[in-house]
């Protein structure tokens, strides 16, 4: 019985970096060699990063991508590698399905990809390309729109044969539907899945992912080996959690969440004759590897975890080297700042309290407070006499006294100035601070506490930030450290101090009323009526829809923010501005 040695590359590439992808490439193919492995497998479009978007429209950055394969597979090395990388099918003999076949989910003949891309994996070997297979089931809900970008593949040719193993190539989604690709593959002949992923994270993924991938070993009696991009892209962050699974369903080998990783696993199965024999330099004498199991992190750790790595790369992958907060006492601006410390380091983090006549003396405090347990640097920059200039300004303009609504966003747009005056003079992003719940009901500030270039919570619900604050502080005394969260933040009442005596349950529901209605409506697309119809009062419910609807407006001019829900505000919530849709009337 042979002795296969398997390699999962989880791997973190950057979108569009194809030399510094082909260097990660060149290292994972070196440590898994160095480890005496078969083969390497990398996730969904390594090559290129995931996901690439419109670049793919560009025939220039195909041709650069096939250039780099073609670079990188001519290296000789004992190891197979197998790379993801979107390459034109007539180029590459890779068989591809013209049109919907009414099995499989193709494309839409209207679509403006270019001719014939596959969302391809190449099997690199002996100095060259030797095989080449083709995702087949190209998804187009939530986040992913690749019928907008490729053409399914026919499964011809994706059977490799390695030291006497069959493996069977598929990407992603071929192996989410029964009875399907998967099972295909297995029909003829295939011992052991080998799937390339770039699977998002969103809460409860990694179990839903687990249980699928249990279902499918048990389905087709072959090993599942799944790989799964780790890191940030834009909105989106990776979580990797690599899974080696039996065909029984038992889990032989579990990569770490949110960190690149090197998992090894030693497969025994029988011999086989299946498949495109793919030579390479066999191994002499090893000794047998012991797999990683890594342990799932809680809920909420989890959660953490996403912000920090999703804010890490956003910054560090589009060169921002320093960020800016507005620090006003609260909850909101207190997360992030944590988050921010974690993901780039104290000395890489300022902030600044901005008070005006309206601030509390504690909201001060605190700030210096949450500073000093961060070991941040802080700053005040008072706006009362900006406040009192602009408000003096618009005596012109206006036939009355600034008051009101008006002048509550004048002193939140005064900060939003000067932090972006910060940020044109220092290079540092602007974090802003507005969770979902204010998001989702507009309780926020166009150009001024929404001015910035990254929204780190903009998808956490309000009751979630403060669930994330006390998990941190909470893992901080678990490892003998100081909280970084002051017991005062958590404890007073929430509020935008921008009038006497001001609290946010003035304007809105209580949070732990208000969340589950937003989660209902906003990621569980809810109507009213079925909100009503579970119980909700009527009113607060019609209330809340409104201003939602309202709000969307605002929403579109946000900065992206990490994606942890499985909807969140940005690319897969995708509601019309001009709306005049109302719950009640056709």
């Amino acid at each position: 019985m042979p002795t296969v040695r398997l390699a999962l590359a989880q791997m973190n590439p950057v979108v569009g970096d194809l030399n510094g992808n082909m260097a990660a490439l060149r290292d994972v193919r070196a440590a898994a060699a160095a480890q005496g492995c078969d083969v390497v497998l990398t996730p969904e479009l390594a090559l290129t990063g995931y996901p690439p978007e419109d670049l793919l429209l560009k025939e220039g950055f195909l041709d650069a991508a096939s250039s780099a394969l073609r670079e990188v597979a001519a290296e000789k090395s004992p190891t197979v590698l197998v790379v993801g990388a979107p390459l034109r099918g007539p180029e590459w003999g890779i068989s591809l399905t013209p049109a919907r076949d009414g099995r499989y989910v193709s494309s839409d003949d209207a679509s403006p990809r270019p001719a014939e891309v596959a969302n391809a994996l190449a099997v690199l070997a002996g100095g060259r390309t030797v095989a080449v297979g083709a995702k087949r089931l190209l998804p187009n809900y939530d986040v992913f729109d690749e019928q907008r970008y490729f053409h399914p593949g026919t499964g011809d040719g994706q059977i490799i044969n390695i030291n006497g193993v069959a493996f069977g190539l598929l990407v992603c989604e071929d192996v989410w539907t029964k009875d399907g690709p998967a099972r295909d593959l297995a029909a003829a002949g295939a011992q052991c899945l080998l799937v390339a992923n770039a699977s998002p994270y969103a809460k409860g993924r990694r179990e839903e992912r687990e249980t699928m991938l249990i279902e499918r070993a048990r389905e087709t009696g072959c090993v599942i080996a799944y790989v799964n991009t780790v890191g940030g892209q834009d909105e989106l962050v990776f979580d990797g959690q690599s899974l080696v699974v039996a065909p029984d369903g038992t889990i032989l080998a579990r990569a770490a969440a949110f960190e690149s990783e090197l998992l090894v696993v030693d497969l025994d199965l029988p011999s086989s004759d299946h498949g495109l024999v793919v030579a390479h330099d066999p191994w002499g004498e090893r000794s047998p590897v012991i797999s990683r199991r890594a342990t799932p992190l809680s809920r909420t750790e989890e959660i953490y975890r996403a912000l920090v790595t999703g804010t890490r790369d956003y910054l560090a992958k589009n060169r921002f080297r320093d960020a800016v907060i507005a620090l006003s006492g609260g909850i909101d601006s207190t997360l992030v700042a944590v988050i921010a410390v974690d993901a780039l380091g104290p000395e890489h983090v300022r902030g600044f309290a901005m008070p005006s006549r309206y601030s509390s003396e504690h909201s001060i405090s605190d700030a210096y407070d949450l500073a000093a347990r961060l070991g941040i640097s802080i700053d005040t920059l008072p706006i009362e006499a900006a406040h009192v200039a602009l408000s003096n300004t618009l005596d012109v303009a206006l036939p009355h006294e600034v008051a009101g609504l008006t002048d509550e966003n004048l002193q939140s747009r005064i900060r939003g100035v000067l932090l972006m005056a910060i940020s044109n003079d220092t290079g540092a992003i602007v974090l802003t601070t507005g969770n979902k719940s204010e998001m989702a009901t507009g309780y926020s500030t166009l150009y001024g506490d929404s001015a910035g270039g990254f929204a780190v919570i903009k998808d956490v619900a309000k009751t979630l930030v403060y669930e994330l604050c006390e998990w941190r502080n909470a893992d901080a005394h678990a490892r003998g450290k100081v909280a970084p969260i002051p017991v005062n933040v958590l404890e007073k009442p929430p509020s935008a101090e921008l009038r006497p005596d001001q609290r946010d349950d003035q304007s809105l529901p209580p949070y732990e009323v208000l969340d589950p209605l937003l989660e209902m409506y906003v990621e569980g697309d809810a109507t009213a009526e079925e909100l009503i119809a579970a119980g909700h009062d009527a009113e607060l419910v019609m209330r809340i829809v409104r201003l939602v609807d309202l709000s969307e407006y605002k929403r579109r001019q946000m900065p992206p923010g990490v994606r942890v829900s499985s909807k969140a505000f940005g690319r897969d919530r995708r509601m019309p501005i001009t709306n005049a849709f109302r719950p009640g009337r056709s």
